[in-house]
């Protein structure tokens, strides 16, 4: 391992003065003080430092200080941003909510510093697996944003790829999302939140989501897993005419080869197309004409293509129960409800299922 050190820090809450601040180095040396001076002394070999959520926070309140003792040429590796990037199956790996390294002693700079090492050890080799087209697609996409250029700088790592990027993110998608999606557009104004989309589309697992923090910070992300997963072209493309036929999507989930009609009209197919068209509807059936399917069919089709939640509000909480044990009759388990006959612990499971990306389906009471 290159020389680099590991650090963090603990710092007030109000008046936002560093109480304490731990730092290990790859060749095993340690510390572990509250003096910005001595800790200054500690980096002043340094070239590479790395920590978890430091970009945001640590170097916030550390900058100043450490630059007048000198200190100005270190370059920052933050692993909370490579996390979602490097393990888009587990986007939480190695952490626990709000961000915070898992550790077995909590408010502990130093052993927080060794849970950030070990972690930025398994990002390097999540990235060396990744396949090399692969790893030239992030490069070059991200080999200019400060959240990820020492990444690559600290591993040496160039793109040797003589092909434009539209070109290359063809070959390695090829059909993995809708080939008419304005991909120039994402390259040039938005490569992070192209980056985090196209992990999702390589993990391959309907389960896996971005983790709240990304779609705090970039918001755009959803939109533009959207444009590229469900939002069918007007040309038609291999990917929308595979993953967003509605009669295909029928047969999947349901296993009818057809919707119904009322007097010769489709209005299941008319709502369902709909909705997956992105349109404002209001569908009006007779009892039993099978309006549920209307919406189930393009929530779960969303969920398997953007790992989205469609949520579906209703006082009828006897008919929320019902439909979730009919698609679990039918094997599909991706809907929960959330209402006011639930005790606690049946809530908190079905809180759990949302914010895991296990469900695709949310039946909610207005209560």
């Amino acid at each position: 391992m290159r020389p680099i050190t590991f650090f963090d820090t603990e710092i007030a809450v109000n008046s936002e003065k560093i109480l304490d601040v731990g730092a290990v180095k790859s060749d095993g040396a340690v510390f572990h003080s509250s003096s910005l001076q001595a800790f200054a002394n500690f980096l002043k070999n340094d070239v590479f430092i790395c920590g978890h959520n430091i970009i945001q926070h640590d170097l916030k309140y550390l900058q100043k200080p450490l630059s007048s003792y000198g200190i100005n040429h270190l370059k920052a590796i933050d692993t909370l941003f490579l996390s979602p990037l490097l393990f888009p199956t587990k986007p939480y790996h190695n952490l626990l909510k709000d961000d915070k390294l898992q550790c077995d002693e909590l408010n502990n700079p130093v052993n927080d510093s060794r849970k950030a090492k070990d972690l930025f050890i398994d990002e390097i080799c999540a990235f060396n697996n990744l396949p090399d087209k692969i790893k030239q697609v992030y490069y070059l996409l991200l080999n200019q944003q400060t959240e990820f250029s020492y990444f690559f700088e600290y591993l040496s790592y160039q793109s040797t790829e003589t092909q434009d990027l539209i070109t290359l993110l063809d070959d390695c998608f090829h059909n993995s999302f809708c080939a008419n999606a304005p991909l120039q557009e994402f390259i040039t104004n938005h490569p992070i939140e192209l980056a985090y989309c196209l992990a999702l589309i390589i993990s391959n697992n309907r389960y896996s989501i971005t983790p709240p923090w990304v779609l705090m910070n970039y918001p755009l992300v959803e939109t533009i897993m959207h444009l590229l997963r469900n939002n069918p072209c007007l040309a038609g493309c291999d990917y929308c005419d595979e993953a967003l036929d509605i009669n295909k999507g029928l047969k999947d989930y349901f296993g009818f080869d057809g919707y119904r009609t009322f007097a010769g009209v489709p209005l299941q197919e008319n709502a369902v197309n709909a909705a997956v068209n992105n349109k404002s509807l209001l569908a009006i059936f007779p009892t039993g004409g099978g309006k549920s399917l209307t919406f189930q069919i393009p929530a779960l089709m969303a969920g398997r293509n953007t790992k989205g939640l469609t949520v579906v509000i209703s006082p009828l909480q006897s008919l929320m129960k019902d439909q979730v044990d009919n698609l679990e009759k039918n094997g599909i388990t991706d809907a929960v409800t959330i209402n006011g006959m639930l005790d606690p612990i049946e809530r908190g499971k079905s809180f759990q299922r949302v914010a895991e990306g296990l469900a695709s389906l949310l039946y909610i009471s207005p209560e």
